[in-house]
């Protein structure tokens, strides 16, 4: 029988009705759930420089109060999330950690490592710091799938592929293969990608197609022109034109003086909120 497990990142105010729909639908599709509540550990302590010229570190009067209030608030959280699925009797556990920066997004990963594919709570949108630094360790510090703004064990009968001959799109297109073998129709879309030189290349897009239409997917591919517009304002745009219910999409970061930041399309699609979005790195 077919079991799969997903993890599901959610904060502290993520309400009961919420938990018990994701974990109703896990129960539904016959997946174990995972439930991470996350809180970020409050500002850290700074360096100043006194009088002296040393160094010391300035630490708020409160720090460690404020510290303890949050790990006594996230712990008591996790027993009543924990509590509400055993009563339940849903196949499900409940994870909880505070942090910060890139061991946050370590920790993020560590319980995504042992995962099928990861979604995000809507709410955690309220803290765009915390919500970009999940994003970001399961993208690129995990082997999973993560989506936002849909349920990944939802039924979607039109799928939109973002396709640009890369490395990133094609692992997402190999994460998503369970939901394009499921879908009605799959969609390769394709924006302003050259033809080979040489007479034998294929149009882009052709070999995905091809290797989903050997999984007996129902696949079509079409070429779409940018015409000055941003690509994920396009990929929105065409995904709603063709009807389709999910996209999927690969996933760019870089490094920045040391802080893991998105590439433009991609944060772009990770900040909307009117399309369900499976992203891979």
């Amino acid at each position: 029988m077919l079991r799969r497990t997903s993890v599901y990142f959610l904060g502290t105010d993520t309400d009961d009705a919420a938990i018990l729909e994701r974990a109703e639908a896990a129960r539904i599709q016959n997946c174990h759930l995972t439930c991470v509540l996350i809180a970020a550990l409050p500002n850290l302590p700074y360096l100043k420089y006194g009088s002296n010229r040393f160094v010391e570190a300035g630490l708020p009067s409160n720090w460690l109060d404020v510290l303890e209030a949050k790990n006594a608030a996230l712990k008591s959280r996790a027993a009543e999330v924990e509590a509400l699925l055993m009563r339940q009797g849903l196949s499900a556990n409940v994870v909880a950690f505070i942090g910060s920066g890139a061991e946050l997004q370590h920790l993020v990963a560590r319980q995504a490592n042992s995962s099928d594919v990861a979604f995000v709570d809507a709410g955690l949108r309220k803290n765009p710091d915390l919500f970009h630094k999940i994003a970001y360790g399961v993208l690129f510090h995990s082997p999973v799938a993560l989506m936002i703004n849909g349920d990944p064990f939802a039924q979607s009968d039109c799928i939109f592929l973002a396709w640009d001959d890369s490395l990133s799109a094609s692992r997402a297109a190999h994460l998503a293969l369970p939901l394009f073998l499921a879908a009605k129709e799959v969609v390769i879309g394709c924006f302003d990608l050259p033809m080979g030189d040489d007479e034998e290349s294929q149009e882009p897009g052709a070999d995905i197609a091809g290797w989903l239409s050997f999984h007996e997917c129902n696949v079509a591919v079409s070429q779409f022109q940018l015409g000055g517009l941003s690509i994920d304002h396009c990929i929105q745009e065409r995904a709603k034109e063709l009807g389709a219910d999910l996209v999927v999409m690969g996933a760019y970061g870089h490094s920045y003086l040391r802080e893991s930041v998105f590439g433009g399309t991609t944060q772009a699609m990770l900040e909307q909120t009117s399309f369900p979005v499976l992203l891979g790195h």
